[in-house]
């Protein structure tokens, strides 16, 4: 932050005379150089006096000057090139507030080429510096960081009537941050490129396409109490796809795909393949009854199950990829809507082999289910309800029964609107045979119109879900909202808790989706967050708002447990005065970890000036 002031401080006698110029400067209407480049170029330029303080660097003061621009326009016509590029210079991208403890700088730009004709393709590029971010907690917030990022994609597409469809694609991005008041640096690079292809061939909805997906990452353990750990990751993937329609208003489709993987972490290396082969076939012999069956083969169950958390920069251990865990699925399903009686009827039966850790297990279940959805007391009320019925066969022969609901209502009364819903589900399969999930969920909304201008609503929702074979594992959230809006003066607050199991990636704490056979180190987090805020506009072009949110957070490892706590406090003023406006703007950030060690970091920012928006052309 301090490097940023100082750059911003070295340029303000040249933005200063720039400003000067450009506010005499008159609008002008879209210039044309030639006989084909035309352009639009309009932005706001801002100059005021900035100053930083923090309890652990020193503080800054200077003459600051910060800006945007777009500029917008075309070669020869939009459709053969068009383009618009926005850079914008000590402003945060995060709230599109002009200064804050993380003065941004950078630019965005995309182009499109030959739009309009059978060759299309988009280029897009951002690079930016000292931007702000966050690390999540799953269901509390974020912690915030700042670091730099820049990505580029590249898109072309061969569309020429009566051949194939072909389309090319590449991107190549990354990011490096640090959270403030901790040392946990992450760094995050990927590269992709492939190309699909697609046609129509006698009939036959034929596709295909190969992907190759390349991941650095360096992952910040410092909530676990543990360093840093480096995980480079690739993968090829090939996959061919076809499908055909047949009597009785029926389809057939069928598929298979190959996923070569590569991952090493700390110099343990894996290699293994994952093979997928799929095939479905749906008829509607009568109007109303769909019938239909469903096939899917993988040679490696649990390598899927990975696939996702290694191609984002998860750290996953080899060894739990070195398993044989084949997988064969066969689902039939039979549906029936009876409209008159606003009921539609299903039932499905499900038959699962797998292997894993060398063991053969093997699953049958039956689902049955029905929906009713129509008016009810001036609203409208949709429930679901349904049972199952599972035999494993693991050794022994076990059974087990399970059923599953929900349920949603909407009305209005006069000015009032009404929502709900809720889900409870108990002993319902999950992808792997032998677990099962129980769970529930709820939403409810209420709100009301005052006046003509005036509205206020209150929302809650919350889940929670555990796996029945796995003690002391689920995860629980709950969250409470509401929000008053009148002519001049608006509102908000907001609360909300949550608990569970995660494993650490690039982006944050992530919570675990699927018992896991052998599971990877887990952090349990445990936090709650409020929040609230408020703007009001007392006069004419006066803007005053103002927001506050804090979060507490508790992390607990095999190896460590870590106090958490981030606070921010964000004002603003704009006063407009003819083109000019006044702003002016004050941020508190607050943010430490017990596990450090190092007290909590506290930093400041507070920016005066004017800012005037152009159209330059």
């Amino acid at each position: 932050m301090a490097h940023a002031l100082q750059r911003a401080t070295v340029g303000a006698s040249l933005a200063g005379v720039f400003l000067g110029m450009v506010l005499v400067l008159p609008a002008r209407a879209q210039l044309q150089v030639g006989d084909n480049v035309k352009m639009n170029l309009n932005g706001n330029l801002s100059f005021g006096y900035t100053g930083d303080y923090s309890n652990l660097v020193g503080s800054d003061h200077g003459m600051t000057p910060s800006g945007n621009a777009d500029l917008s326009g075309s070669y020869y016509n939009p459709g053969f090139l068009s383009f618009d590029v926005q850079p914008f210079y000590n402003q945060s991208r995060v709230n599109s507030s002009y200064q804050s403890v993380f003065q941004s700088s950078g630019v965005n730009g995309t182009a499109s080429i030959f739009s309009g004709s059978h060759f299309p393709g988009t280029v897009s590029y951002n690079k930016v510096y000292n931007s702000e971010g966050g690390l999540v907690v799953p269901g509390v917030g974020n912690f915030t960081t700042r670091g730099n990022s820049d990505n580029l994609v590249v898109g072309w597409g061969i569309h020429v009537p009566d051949y194939p469809n072909v389309t090319f694609n590449f991107a190549d991005g990354g990011n490096t941050s640090s959270v403030f008041g901790a040392s946990g640096d992450s760094t995050f690079h990927a590269k992709t490129y492939g190309v699909n292809v697609s046609d129509v061939l006698a009939g036959f909805n034929l596709s295909g396409g190969y992907q190759h997906n390349t991941v650095h990452a360096l992952t910040p353990e410092f909530l676990a109490g543990e360093g840093p750990q480096t995980s480079e990751n690739s993968s090829n993937s090939f996959s061919v796809n076809a499908g055909h329609k047949l009597p009785f208003h029926g389809s057939f489709s069928a598929g298979a795909s190959r996923t070569d993987v590569r991952s090493e972490t700390s110099g343990d290396t894996f290699t293994g393949n994952i093979d997928t082969v799929t095939s479905g076939v749906g008829f509607e012999p009568i109007t109303n009854l769909n019938l239909g069956v469903n096939a899917l083969y993988t040679n490696n169950l649990e390598g899927s199950l990975y696939q996702p958390l290694i191609s984002a920069g998860g750290v996953v251990p080899t060894g739990l990829l070195d398993y044989s865990t084949h997988s064969l699925d066969i689902n039939s399903q039979a549906s029936y809507v009876l409209p008159t009686l606003h009921l539609t009827f299903l039932a499905s039966a499900d038959r699962r082999e797998q292997t894993l850790l060398g063991a053969g297990v093997s699953a049958d279940t039956l689902n049955e289910m029905v929906t009713y959805g129509n008016d009810l007391l001036g609203g409208f009320v949709t429930v679901t309800g349904g049972a199952t019925q599972t035999t494993v066969n693991f050794a022994t022969s076990s059974n087990s029964k399970g059923f599953f609901g929900n349920g949603s209502y909407t009305r209005k009364v006069g000015n009032w609107s009404l929502t709900g819903a809720g889900n409870y589900a108990r002993n319902t399969q999950t992808v792997l045979i032998g677990y099962t999930t129980s769970g529930y969920g709820y939403s409810a909304g209420i709100g009301r119109r005052i006046g003509a201008y005036s509205h206020w609503s209150f929302n809650a929702s919350g889940a929670k879900s555990v796996y029945n074979n796995v003690p002391g594992s689920g995860n629980d959230n709950q969250s409470y909202s509401t929000s008053l809006s009148l002519k001049r003066l608006s509102v908000t607050g907001s609360y909300g808790k949550a608990y569970g199991l995660s494993i650490i990636t690039p982006t944050g704490l992530t919570p675990i989706s699927n018992p896991i056979v052998s599971p990877l180190p887990t952090i349990v987090f445990n936090g709650k967050f409020y929040s609230f805020g408020a703007s009001t506009t007392p006069v004419f072009g006066l803007v005053l708002t103002a927001t506050y949110s804090q979060a507490k957070s508790n992390t607990l490892a095999n190896s460590a447990t870590s106090q958490n706590t981030t606070a921010q406090l964000n004002t603003m003023l704009q006063y407009k005065v003819r083109k000019l406006w006044i702003t002016g703007g004050y941020l508190r950030l607050q943010q430490g970890f017990s596990i450090t060690g190092q007290p909590a970091s506290s930093d400041s920012s507070f920016f005066v000036g004017i800012t005037r928006w152009f159209n330059f052309f």
